[in-house]
This record gives structure tokens, sequence and C-alpha cells, in this order.
């Protein structure tokens, strides 16, 4: 079952005692990110305010992504892997590169169900300014207002894929915003093919509140080249409804918010600071202005909102989301891979432990440096490969393992100067810092000069007769 829009979902949640509505008046400076955050921590279901200081015709939403469940909730699954599997089944295997297979995806994609349909919009033009929305103020250090949770639609100039990313929008006015988008994202690139045609306005949109499938694929790493809106109809099992904008770009028909207009590349202004997922304020940078042409809304709409900070928070759960939906993709380029664990606490492009099936010496590293050219996972400071028998969501068996199958010296590799995540402040020159890949992996006799010794291991029918007795025990003792 896909959403038709934000409302259907939230009707959802309400039908299923699984919405939360706050009816105290509430300020859209500080503190409905803060009731967000200690929502999120405590597992609580999605909230909706109802009364927003300020802002008498609108609500607000927050924490949809409230656990790994909200996941489940918003995709209407808890076999996340088995989304991308299914959709895999039907191609053949692996090409030569992913682009080839990307590709082979897009001309499947133009005649299957997944593909976006066009519908007239909910939305209507109104006289909306970028100062009129319920925007917040985070953190108490945060430049501003932000729009934390809208989604930045862009077109590639040559090959019209469009993409949906979730950048933070800090609001200068009300027709001037800056968009953070780094260099390596998509919305960045897209914009520097524009200037290479001498084009230096690029055409975008903003938009806010849709069928959260949707703003979970912006937020999510999609292949390059593979349209995020059909990556969407994957996620809904249907494609997305969409309206044509007069500057080109296609945008969900049910939106609640839109706001059409152009990124000036030549016209930078500095952003920031804010408080992102590091837990830490991001120090002042300079990123391109947004102009606001037109804006259309619905009735009485509703907006759509997250904090960040310390995780685990939405940003936390929206990884493991992504983790267990492209795993089937990641073992099409990397087969020997088993399964892979972004944890919580690694801020998603921190830390990445993968388990391999290891069938020959130096496969470890090969494995460590196919992830590290893959997409968001190129991110990734820390690799740890481990053996396919080691549960790499059990981080004491992940722990047993580098305790045991590692030396530092021979199976740690440190790469220098490569793109990281420009919002980490720990490298020394940002987007540029190091990366180690450790492998915890068993050696061959190549790896090490001598065999692997063997590991211990019960006699079987004595750890039968021992097993009986031992449940003989723990019947007599419940308790212990």
């Amino acid at each position: 079952m896909a959403f038709a829009d934000l409302r259907e979902y939230l009707s959802y949640m309400k039908k299923n005692n699984k919405l939360i509505e706050i009816d105290s008046e509430v300020s859209t400076d500080l503190e409905i990110a803060e009731i967000t955050r200690r929502a999120t921590y405590n597992h609580l279901y999605p909230l909706l305010f109802t009364n927003v200081k300020g802002y008498p015709n609108w609500k607000v939403v927050s924490n949809i992504f409230y656990s790994i469940k909200g996941i489940y909730d918003v995709l209407q699954t808890n076999d996340l892997e088995g989304i991308s599997k299914r959709f895999l089944e039907g191609f053949s295997e692996m090409p030569v590169t992913i682009i080839d297979k990307v590709r082979s995806l897009r001309d499947v994609l133009k005649l299957g169900k997944f593909t976006p349909r066009a519908k007239k919009p909910s939305f209507k033009e109104l006289n909306l300014k970028l100062t009129d929305v319920p925007s917040l103020k985070t953190w108490p250090k945060d430049a501003g207002r932000f729009f934390t949770f809208s989604i930045t639609i862009t077109k590639d100039p040559e090959s019209g894929v469009h993409n949906l990313s979730i950048y933070r929008i800090q609001v200068l006015d009300e027709e001037r915003a800056i968009i953070h988008w780094q260099a390596f994202k998509r919305g960045s690139i897209a914009a520097m093919r524009y200037k290479e045609k001498g084009i230096t306005k690029v055409p975008i949109a903003i938009i806010n509140g849709v069928d959260p499938a949707i703003a979970f694929t912006a937020a999510s790493p999609v292949p390059v080249g593979l349209d995020k809106y059909l990556f969407a109809g994957i996620m809904r099992g249907e494609g997305v409804e969409v309206t044509e904008l007069d500057n080109g770009i296609m945008v969900p028909a049910n939106a609640e918010t839109v706001f059409e207009g152009y990124v000036d590349v030549n016209e930078v202004r500095e952003e920031g600071p804010f408080g992102d997922h590091l837990g830490y304020y991001t120090p002042k940078d300079y990123f391109p202005t947004f102009h606001l042409t037109k804006s259309f809304s619905r009735e009485n709409p509703y907006f759509h909102v997250t904090s960040v900070g310390k995780p685990p928070l939405e940003d936390a759960w929206i990884g493991k989301g992504v983790e267990r939906i492209f795993l089937p993709f990641t073992k099409m380029i990397v087969p020997e891979l088993v399964d892979m664990n972004l944890p919580e606490y690694g801020v998603f492009t921190g830390v990445g432990i993968f388990s391999i099936k290891k069938y020959y010496p130096g496969q470890a590293k090969r494995a460590m440096m196919a992830i590290w050219g893959l997409g968001q996972l190129s991110l990734l400071k820390f690799i740890i490969i481990v053996d396919a028998d080691v549960n790499v969501h059990d981080l004491n068996e992940v722990v047993f393992a580098l305790s045991t199958r590692v030396d530092p010296q021979r199976d740690v590799m440190i790469v220098n100067s490569v793109l990281t995540d420009s919002l980490d402040f720990s490298t020394p020159s940002p987007p540029l810092g190091s990366k180690i890949g450790i492998d915890a992996t068993r050696k061959f006799m190549e790896e090490t000069g001598r065999e692997w010794p063997e590991e211990v291991a019960s006699d079987p029918s004595v750890a039968k007769k021992a097993e009986e007795i031992i449940s003989q025990i723990k019947s007599r003792y419940p308790h212990v």
C-alpha cells in the first residue's frame, strides 16, 4: 500500500493509535525541536503540533522516522531488503560496470509501474513567502530559522534526470534562502553542469509535506544516474504522481507547499552555524542563494520538520533503513558481501562494518576499496571487514574479531587526502581527510606466512549431554 500523500499517512497512523497530537501552544523557536529530539530518543510515535505560536493555519509534523519501526510504517513492510530483492529479481547477472546496470534499470523503468505519472496538483498558487512557513530554529546558537526536512528538487540539464534531496536551508528573508548542498551532492553537481553551459540561474523547487516514502527516498543515497522519482516508485510500489512547474521542475502533485525559483550559482552567502547530526555546530561557510519566484500551498497545510543532534535521532533510523534496503544493491556490486551494519552512533558516514565470504588472500582489502567506491558509502571514515560467520550487528562479536584476527601493521590500511563528509570537523582540511580500513578476517597462509590456528569446538555428543543438564538446571532456577 502506498500513501497518496502526507495526509493519508497521518490518517493511517492516527487510526492505528500511532500519532501523538500536541495541542499545547509551542514555538518554532527551539521548543518544537527540543520536544522532537526527546520524543525520538524515547522512540515515541510521530508528533503532530496543532497549536503553533504565530502560525494559526499550520500544523507541524515531526518524528516520522522515530525508529526502524517508523520506516516499516512508512513503507508498509518490515522486510526492507525484500523491496530491492524483488525489484532486482528481473535482472540478469552483474554487468561489467554499475553504469551498465543503471542504464538497464532506466530502460526497464521507462515502461514500468514505477515511473512518475502526471496529475493535476492539489496545491494552488499563493503569495506565500519563505518566512510565512513554520520553519525551525533547532539549537540556541543556530544562525536563524531553517527548513530541516524540505526537499530540494533539481534536474540534470543534459539527461533530464530529477534529483530530490534533503539539504538544510537557511531562511534569509521573504524571498531568499541559502541551500547547503555540499560539493559532491547531486544538487551541487547539477548546478556545476548548468554553469558549464553558461547558465548561472539553476531552476529548482523546494517542497514540503509529501508521502514519507518520497521524503525517505530524498534522504537516501540513490545511485547516480537513477532518477529519484523512479526510486521513490520502487519504494512505494507504484509511481509518484507529479506536476510540472513553469521552470520545468516536476514536483509531487500532492505536496503541501511548493516554492518555485532558482539558485544563482554566482551569488554565495555565509551560511550557519547550525547544530548538525554530528552533535556539534557546523562552522560558517559559503553556499549559493535561492530566489523565490512563485509559491503554492494546500489549504490548512502541514509542515514536515526534523531536529538533528547527537545520535540516535531520525537521521540515524533513516540510515538503518537505507542500510537494509540498499544491501541487495551493494551485494550486486560487491558479490562477496554478506551483511553490513552502519551503527546508529556511527553517524551514517563514520563507521561501517561489513562481513564477506572470504575465498582468497587480500580479499578483505579489495572489498573495502570497492565499498569506498560506492556512492554515500564512499564517505565512510572507518570500514571494518569481518568473516561471514561474524554477526555485524553484534558489536561484541566484532570486537572479538578485531581482538583475535588483526595485526595493526599488517591489517590496517590508511588512505590519505580523500573525500570525506564535509561536516566532519575532525578532518584537517574538509572535505579532504583520511580513512582507515581494518581487515578483521581470518588470514590465509599467503597473508601470515603460517597456517591460521584451529578454533576450539566442543565434542558434539558431550555438548548435547551438557545442554540437557543445563536445561534442567535452568528449569529449577528460572530467575538465575
